[in-house]
């Protein structure tokens, strides 16, 4: 999508966006040589970072509803609940790194889609929490490809 389609999204619509535009990327970077596993686990990693940002206010269980309702969009629920308690094994470095690296991609998409919007709460529907908004900021940004191209 282009920026001209980004300025009539919500905050939600430009958080699903962002996540399945790392998906894509993981999955066309990644492909077979990384295991769908562990592919999960790097979407969670990226989604917590994207998010951490606007729910920092909030309790842990909102934040967490929130991660596995936008995941639940993409993968299915078994895969989602593996991608969220999962470690990496012992001596897994490049997995730890990467996790920590697409955290932080995550991280700063999440400011940036608060510095170009509202200070909000992101709207999202979730079968785990009675947790919502309202707030529609027009975001004007695509950067999820490049940021994860890096």
């Amino acid at each position: 999508m282009s920026d001209d389609t980004a300025i009539g999204r919500s905050l939600s619509e430009e958080i699903g966006y962002w996540l399945e535009s790392a998906s894509k990327t993981l999955e066309k970077r990644y492909g077979n040589g990384v295991p769908m596993a562990k592919q999960d686990m790097l979407l969670a990693h990226y989604l917590y970072g994207l998010t951490a940002v606007v729910h920092a206010g909030d309790a842990p269980a909102a934040h967490l509803a929130a991660v596995r309702s936008y995941l639940g969009r993409l993968i299915p629920d078994e895969r989602v609940a593996r991608a969220l308690q999962t470690v990496p094994e012992e001596g897994d470095a490049w997995l730890e790194n990467t996790l920590d690296r697409v955290e932080a991609i995550g991280e700063k998409q999440g400011h940036a889609l608060l510095a170009r919007g509202a200070d909000v709460i992101i709207p999202f529907s979730s079968r785990h929490a009675s947790v919502a908004g309202s707030a529609e900021p027009a975001i004007e940004s695509d950067l999820p490809k490049e940021a994860l191209s890096q």
